[in-house]
């Protein structure tokens, strides 16, 4: 995983390979308890997507032009190609999003 703020979240999507970008916020309980199953979608799917962390309070600007508020976190955005192909709300197993992006994937 990688901690992503206003200036490097470009860089972040700007790579063709297959992109979580994750809001939350480290004050968000949801937020916290997602990180586990982040770290266990990442062994999963053995690295095959990488994954970026943007806390919204550390990056307001990106949070706002995402559209991205605190009663929504937290918010995975999938990513392939550079083109943006999901969007997930809430905390999910590190099976629901494998499960939720196989098809992007091609895993099951």
């Amino acid at each position: 995983m990688r901690f992503l703020d206003d200036t490097t979240v470009q860089d972040f999507l700007a790579d063709d390979s297959p992109r979580l970008l994750v809001f939350g916020s480290a004050t968000d309980l949801s937020s916290q308890v997602f990180g586990r199953q982040l770290a266990e979608f990442e062994q999963e799917t053995e690295g095959a997507v990488a994954v970026g962390l943007i806390d919204i309070d550390k990056a307001p600007l990106t949070a706002t032009e995402w559209g991205v508020r605190p009663a929504n976190l937290p918010v995975q955005v999938f990513f392939k190609n550079g083109i943006l192909q999901r969007v997930l709300l809430g905390v999910r197993s590190s099976q629901g999003i494998v499960a939720e992006l196989a098809e992007y994937l091609k895993i099951s």
